[in-house]
C-alpha cells in the first residue's frame, strides 16, 4: 500500500509538472504573438538573447527545459515584461506532521480490499480534494482528517457538499460516506460531548462500527460518522 508520503510526493510531482507545462505552453504562445506582432524574427530573437534559433522555437512550443532565465531575456528584447507569480487555489498537499501520521494510521487500519486515494479531487468548481476516499464495491468512503476542529457546523456542511458532487459523478446505487477523521484530545472529546444532537444527526454512525467495517473485507459500511485515531 502507498504511504501517505509517498502519496503526496507523487501528488505534488504529478500535478507541479501538469502546471508548469500548461504554464510553458501559455507563455509560448504568448511569447510568439508578441514576436510576430513586433515584426522580430526568430532568428532575431535568437540573436538578441544570445541562444540559437532552435531554443526560441522550443520556447515557443512550451518546452519547460527552457530556462527562466532566457524567457526573460526575450520578453525585455520584445518590450514585454517577464514575470513569474503564484496563486492561492485548492488546499495544500501538505499538512502538518500530526495530520500525515494519522492518515498514516488510518491507512494502516484499511483492508487490503479497500482502495485508497489520498487528497482525491472533488467534482465541480474550485480544486477541492478529500484527505482520503476509500472505494470497495458500491462503497465510497470520504474521510476528512482533522487535527483541531473549532466548530463541527462548518465542517459538517463542507462535508455534505463534498457528498453532493461525489454522488452527482458515480453510478446509480453507489453510496457515498462521510467520516470525520479526529484524534482522541480532550478538546475534540468535549467537543463532540457539548452537542449530542448535531452529532447524531450529522455522524450516526459509532467509531467502533467504523474501525470494523474499515478492517474487515466483507462488512457494509454503517454510514456517515466519526472515526477516533491517534497518529501512529
Amino acid at each position: 500500500m502507498v504511504s501517505a508520503s509517498q502519496g503526496i510526493s507523487r501528488l505534488a510531482i504529478n500535478d507541479g509538472d501538469r502546471q508548469l507545462r500548461r504554464t510553458c505552453i501559455r507563455f509560448g504562445e504568448e511569447i510568439r504573438e508578441i514576436r510576430l506582432r513586433t515584426g522580430v524574427s526568430q532568428a532575431a530573437l535568437a540573436r538578441a538573447t544570445g541562444v540559437s534559433r532552435s531554443v526560441i522555437c522550443r520556447m515557443e512550443q512550451g518546452d519547460p527545459d527552457v530556462s527562466a532565465r532566457i524567457r526573460a531575456r526575450s520578453a525585455a528584447a520584445l518590450g514585454a515584461e517577464f514575470r513569474i507569480a503564484i496563486y492561492p487555489g485548492r488546499a495544500p498537499l501538505i499538512h502538518d506532521a500530526a495530520h500525515a501520521r494519522i492518515v498514516e494510521a488510518v491507512l494502516h487500519r484499511c483492508h487490503p480490499s479497500w482502495h485508497p486515494t489520498l487528497e482525491a479531487p472533488v467534482p465541480g468548481p474550485g480544486r477541492r480534494s478529500t484527505d482520503v476516499r476509500l472505494e470497495r464495491g458500491d462503497e465510497i468512503v470520504l474521510m476528512e482528517v482533522e487535527t483541531h476542529v473549532r466548530a463541527l457546523e462548518a465542517i459538517i456542511r463542507e462535508g455534505a457538499a463534498k457528498r453532493a458532487a461525489v454522488a452527482a459523478t458515480i453510478p446509480t446505487g453507489h453510496r457515498v460516506h462521510v467520516v470525520l477523521v479526529l484524534p482522541p484530545t480532550r478538546h475534540h472529546r468535549a467537543l463532540v460531548a457539548a452537542h449530542p444532537s448535531i452529532v447524531a444527526a450529522a455522524f450516526p454512525a459509532g467509531g467502533a462500527t467504523l474501525a470494523h467495517a474499515l478492517a474487515s473485507s466483507n462488512v457494509g459500511w454503517p454510514g456517515d460518522g466519526i472515526l477516533w485515531q491517534a497518529g501512529s
